[in-house]
């Protein structure tokens, strides 16, 4: 038997884990295939490849939900109605598994406690009733519908209980395992693993229309862990992480072009970018949330050039905060920045600012110690000829100097002019006491 834990969202990372996964149970000629599921959900796509893979596998597919405290929910509960055999752990649940309509609003199939689950709302009576409808609430139709019919072929083609599984799609209930064991859905209820093998050995299920006995006697349990970098890539298909990789790009970006040159913060930039651009490509971005939080950058980096007192500061964190809020397509908490990162980031983001402006238009009262101001009138002396150019040291510091005539080096020397980075000098006359 290959045992996997899927562990966390369903993301592309994990269907290709597990794909992999059931591929080489098949190669091997494993007697089963364990799946042990602990998540809250996820991708409809990554969860369709899984479950394509274990329909289409000719080895015994076992889904357990566990250990204890673990759930199924969203997309786990189309993967349990894909298992041959469907098990939980003591103290887990299942359920919830309605989708969510574009923009995360709720969809019009949604319906309260007592409602006819009968009751359809077509494009027709959708235009008699209100003119307020819209393509939205047409996909988030549509998407249900497609759902519940996808969930209700997998429950009877296992021979469980579909009527439930629709209602999971259509009304986001859910079930303990006790319950999910009284009502059909799942066939075992099994406390741990020794007890889980002691209720399958010896089952009849039907896999691809044979009748097939599941035998684990003598059978070796072969652990299939996932990958480091599908683990990173895992860990990085986080919201709040995909945050944070795009902020520390922002920031190291506008770090370097303050100060050009190929350093410490473009890499940083780059690499940060790039981390956040694979999470976008996984993740449901909703890209008005991401034009929001860009603008708020272009704000809080106007108050740089043109300070406002904070006016535009202030702009840019409101900005800032909506577009974290908006920046990703779903209702689903898992699937969105937390409130705290929310929170820890346009903290972050208004210190830095306020503090950097704050010494910026500190700096601008005070009298500068480079430049043609402060340069102009300073005496100096020739480190080398000028004939007509050479180094002077002037103010601290060596500059290009540039002389009407030949002057020696050592010559004390007074600076008249400075044109870009070049000072026109001439010699200072000695005066002699006698």
């Amino acid at each position: 038997m290959l045992r996997m834990e899927v562990h966390g969202a369903i993301t592309p990372p994990m269907s290709e884990y597990v794909c992999d996964g059931i591929a080489k149970a098949e190669t091997q000629k494993a007697a089963a295939v364990l799946l042990e599921l602990d998540t809250p959900g996820g991708l409809l796509d990554s969860t369709r490849e899984i479950v394509q893979a274990m329909l289409n596998s000719p080895v015994p597919m076992i889904v357990y939900t566990a250990p204890q405290g673990a759930r199924s929910t969203s997309a786990g509960v189309f993967i349990m109605m894909a298992a041959d055999v469907a098990a939980m752990s003591p103290g887990t649940h299942l359920g919830a598994a309605h989708p969510v309509s574009i923009g995360g609003g709720i969809d019009p199939l949604k319906r309260k406690p007592g409602d006819s689950s009968e009751k359809r709302t077509t494009p027709t009576n959708a235009k008699e009733n209100s003119k307020g409808d819209d393509s939205a609430s047409v996909m988030g139709e549509k998407a249900v519908s497609d759902a519940a019919a996808y969930i209700r072929s997998l429950a009877t083609d296992k021979g469980r209980n579909a009527a439930w599984a629709e209602r999971a799609v259509r009304e986001s209930v859910s079930l303990t395992s006790k319950e999910a064991l009284a009502q059909g859905v799942i066939e075992i209820v099994a406390a741990d693993r020794q007890q889980l093998f002691k209720s399958l050995d010896g089952r009849e299920i039907s896999k691809r229309g044979r009748k097939m006995i599941i035998s684990l006697n003598g059978a070796v349990v072969r652990e299939y862990p996932m990958g480091t970098l599908r683990k990173i890539l895992q860990i990085i298909a986080n919201p709040n992480l995909l945050m944070i990789f795009m902020m520390l790009g922002i920031y190291g970006l506008m770090y370097e072009f303050s100060s050009p040159g190929v350093g410490f913060g473009a890499v940083v930039g780059v690499v940060s970018l790039i981390l956040a651009a694979y999470a976008m490509s996984i993740l449901p971005v909703n890209y008005a949330g991401l034009l929001l939080i860009l603008l708020s950058i272009v704000l809080l980096g106007l108050e740089f050039q043109m300070p406002t007192h904070g006016l535009l500061a202030v702009g840019g964190l409101t900005l800032l905060t909506l577009g974290s809020f908006f920046l990703f397509d779903t209702a689903e908490s898992y699937l969105r920045v937390s409130l705290k990162m929310i929170a820890a980031t346009v903290a972050f983001t208004g210190a830095f600012f306020f503090f950097v402006i704050g010494k910026l238009l500190e700096s601008g009262r005070l009298e500068p110690t480079v430049g043609a101001r402060i340069i102009i009138g300073r005496v100096g002396e020739a480190r080398e000829t000028l004939d007509p150019r050479g180094m002077v040291f002037v103010n601290g510091a060596l500059w290009s100097a540039e002389a009407a005539s030949r002057l020696d080096q050592g010559t004390r020397v007074k600076v008249l002019e400075m044109r870009g980075s070049i000072l026109l000098v001439d010699k200072i006359e000695e005066v002699r006491h006698d």
